[in-house]
């Protein structure tokens, strides 16, 4: 599952007309039918819609899926992207997909555990791994940045693919994002640069911070917005995105 990826972006104009993250009931987070968040999409005004349904290695459902977002298409207003959601499993920047992808357009990655070299560890873990000083804070950043960085890299040839929610195991860890600086991000800056990949803006849990979406901003990363609606309700609906989004571009938008 490795190679590069399509240097062939996401359709993102404008980041607030298009949602890159959002779940239907294919999978079991997912609470709404892929038409009720079609529709929901359309009545927030979006252009373009990013379905990432979660999937591990043994998921089965996708060939349904696939089928009914092609189905949709058809009386679809808006455009429709045919991704999904994976985690980043270890440092060495494996994701969680299934073999075959047939029909899958895009990948959000998502630090849903703490990837370390031996595999993904829960945050509790690693919680007790810093308290114990077995890793100190600055380590544990620099190995989440560099298995994000790699998992980017990683995405399978042709298709596209966006950070989903960085940043937002750190909490969970009893880390925050002061530790982050332009020197930390680059790995991760420079492959999404190469492969033409975007770091969302998370509305649902409002990561990463302005100040690490600035610096990504300044390092020539497309910033995106991802609701992560896991009901229709919520998607394309993005009230803390929209201001981060306009305080991390303000000098763009400044410059005569």
């Amino acid at each position: 599952m490795t190679g590069r990826a399509a240097r062939r972006p996401l359709p993102v104009p404008d980041p607030l007309r298009a949602d890159l993250h959002t779940h239907t009931d294919f999978s079991s987070d997912g609470h709404d039918s892929l038409g009720a968040v079609v529709a929901a999409a359309t009545d927030a005004g979006l252009r373009t819609l990013v379905l990432t349904d979660h999937v591990r290695v043994d998921t089965t459902y996708l060939p349904g899926y696939v089928e009914a977002v092609r189905a949709a298409r058809a009386t679809a207003p808006l455009e429709l992207v045919c991704g999904v959601e994976a985690k980043i499993l270890d440092t060495e920047g494996r994701i969680d997909l299934p073999a075959n992808l047939t029909g899958i357009e895009h990948v959000a990655l998502a630090d849903h555990r703490f990837p370390l070299p031996d595999g993904p560890a829960h945050p509790d873990a690693v919680r007790a791994l810093l308290d114990g000083g077995r890793l100190t804070p600055d380590e544990a950043l620099r190995l989440l940045v560099l298995a994000t960085a790699r998992a980017v890299e990683r995405v399978p040839e042709g298709l596209t693919a966006h950070v989903a929610h960085l940043f937002s195991v750190l909490p969970k860890t009893g880390l925050d994002e002061g530790g982050v600086d332009a020197a930390l991000l680059e790995p991760l800056a420079r492959a999404c640069r190469e492969r033409d990949a975007a770091v969302e803006l998370n509305e649902k849990w409002r990561c990463p911070s302005v100040r690490t979406a600035r610096l990504l901003h300044r390092a020539g990363v497309r910033l995106g917005a991802g609701s992560d609606a896991h009901r229709a309700r919520a998607v394309g609906r993005f009230p803390w995105v929209a201001g981060a989004l306009a305080d991390a571009t303000a000098e763009e938008r400044r410059t005569p």
